[in-house]
């Protein structure tokens, strides 16, 4: 059995249509991953900042400018700091994380600490921790993911559009070979659809959850020597124990006496 012209065209064109969807989509998510922006380019810890409106197409008004688009921002922190007891810190972070609204993902007995912390309270808790630690330091970078967003959100409804279209053509195959070609472009799509809708899912956790490594390393304290004082029965042997080493000192001086160097005279 043929397929009908009418339903093989528009297969045709959906195709056409999704793939160069997908492959203009796809340099723009690629520019997005090369990204990458540091953090004395961003003012603050928050999971958005809003971007210069993009300028109006010529020939149109102002009044058909896009509205500024909010910034998504993915936050990544290393700090290291030092304490006397590990584990004791250890605990003491986690708990610190839990406070604000965060959780630990993985921690150890040696230092290390992995937390997901939400990106408004970022900021806060870094100053916490800081407040509460020493010989503290950290390194904050931001990646933008807008981009990335923005042309996954693009994927995902074309991908929704095509979908719908191929129901309706599903609907008007009149033949087996008709229904099952319409049905595999469905599977197609429909995986696309899932794909699309999880990256969407990753990248909204990773804009609200900013990843925050701690590493906690033992702080060395310098050994100060104490003085000690003798006691009420050891006063005795402490005197002598001073006399013994001044006779010693008068006996040195009776038989040792310091001969002087002789004075060499420089000829003129």
């Amino acid at each position: 059995m043929e397929i009908s012209k009418k339903i093989l065209t528009s297969l045709i064109f959906l195709g056409l249509s999704f793939s160069l969807t997908q492959c203009s989509s796809a340099k723009g998510m690629e520019r997005e991953r090369q990204k990458n922006i540091s953090y004395e380019e961003t003012e603050d810890y928050a999971p958005s900042v809003a971007a210069a409106p993009k300028s109006a197409p010529s020939g149109e008004t102002s009044q058909n400018t896009t509205k500024p688009q909010k910034r998504m921002m993915v936050y990544s922190v290393n700090v290291n700091l030092q304490s006397k007891e590990i584990e004791t810190k250890v605990t003491e972070i986690v708990k610190l994380a839990e406070s604000f609204g965060g959780f630990a993902l993985q921690y150890s007995s040696g230092g290390s600490v992995q937390l997901k912390i939400p990106a408004e309270k970022l900021k806060q808790f870094l100053y916490t921790l800081r407040n509460q630690s020493q010989n503290y330091s950290e390194e904050v970078s931001a990646q933008d993911v807008t981009e990335d967003y923005t042309d996954t959100e693009i994927r995902m409804e074309n991908a929704l559009k095509m979908r719908t279209r191929l129901l309706e053509i599903l609907k008007t195959a009149k033949t087996l070979e008709e229904t099952l070609k319409v049905e595999a472009e469905l599977n197609k799509v429909s995986e696309s659809i899932d794909r699309w809708e999880g990256r969407l899912k990753y990248l909204s956790s990773a804009v609200q959850l900013s990843s925050v490594h701690v590493q906690v390393r033992q702080k060395w304290e310098p050994v100060v020597q104490k003085e000690y004082k003798p006691g009420p029965l050891g006063y005795p042997f402490y005197y002598l124990y001073l006399g013994i080493g001044k006779v010693k000192d008068g006996l040195v001086w009776l038989f040792v006496q310091e001969i002087p160097k002789e004075k060499t005279e420089i000829p003129e």
